[in-house]
């Protein structure tokens, strides 16, 4: 029988391979210890919940470690997917196991929500019946982790889908406003796209490997050096044109970014 759900306790010296497992998901709360992931060294806390697909690397349990598993194939919530809208979820739990916001993180826990997730667990560990892939009753249990996943997403400002258009339009609004300093802000930018600046942070290190405010200051940089290379712009006129509060301001900018002041770049320039 081709299984699209089962539950699983791992305790210590026990591994977590889900590459090796007939399933393409798993869902991971750590009730005691830590998991660790060698392979990127990783290490996840007790009172987490852990969203694996198949690209996770393989977790091993450190010394009294206890976690519980629920693994899925993508068939289990497309089989059941009739009484799926009774819970009015706003995605597939197989988004939520893909998500790149959740990748290579746990999602801590608040008290009453890890009470509310053990006992939904030791309901599921508890049915012992043949049929539990096929069990009404289970996957009623189970949408209800994801209903509850989806609020604590929702509270922490941590959407689930991360799209290759908001990287876009964001680069295209940093273009069209690079002059103007106060809406290259982090609070007014994640404002303008209606998410929470720690996210956005959090967005742009992962999505560009550097730093929001690196990537800026490399732009001003570029743009300073072009201007300077040029030999039609003064010092004040690039102040005025890029935003810094005077010349002494730039050149403080500069000379922090390069070693040198923007003169002996200029001067470098002009005897090449």
């Amino acid at each position: 029988m081709n299984l699209s759900f089962e539950s699983q306790k791992i305790k210590h010296k026990q591994k977590l391979e889900l590459n090796k497992t007939a399933f393409d998901f798993a869902l991971v709360f750590i009730s005691e210890g830590t998991l660790v992931s060698k392979g990127n060294n990783l290490k996840f806390s007790k009172e987490n919940l852990l969203f694996l697909n198949k690209d996770f690397e393989t977790l091993e349990t450190k010394k009294d470690t206890t976690a519980f598993v629920l693994y899925f194939s993508n068939s289990y919530f497309k089989d059941l997917h009739f009484i799926q809208q009774n819970f009015r979820l706003s995605h597939n739990p197989i988004d939520i196991f893909n998500s790149k916001t959740l990748l290579n993180k746990s999602l801590s826990l608040k008290k009453e929500n890890k009470k509310l997730i053990e006992r939904v667990i030791s309901l599921i560990q508890q049915y012992e019946r043949e049929d539990t892939a096929e069990s009404i009753f289970i996957f009623h249990q189970i949408m209800s982790l994801f209903a509850l996943v989806e609020n604590i997403l929702k509270d922490l400002e941590l959407p689930i889908n991360e799209s290759y258009e908001m990287s876009q339009e964001i680069e295209q609004y940093i273009q069209q406003n690079i002059y103007f300093p106060d809406k290259l802000q982090i609070r007014s930018i994640a404002d303008q796209f209606q998410i929470s600046a720690n996210y956005f942070g959090a967005f742009f290190k992962k999505r560009y490997s550097k730093s929001y405010k690196v990537y800026i200051d490399d732009i001003r940089i570029k743009l300073v050096e072009e201007r300077l290379a040029s030999n039609r712009y003064t010092m004040k006129q690039i102040v005025e044109e890029l935003g810094f509060n005077d010349e002494s301001h730039l050149t403080n900018f500069y000379k922090k970014k390069r070693n040198i002041t923007p003169s002996s770049y200029k001067r470098t320039k002009n005897s090449a």
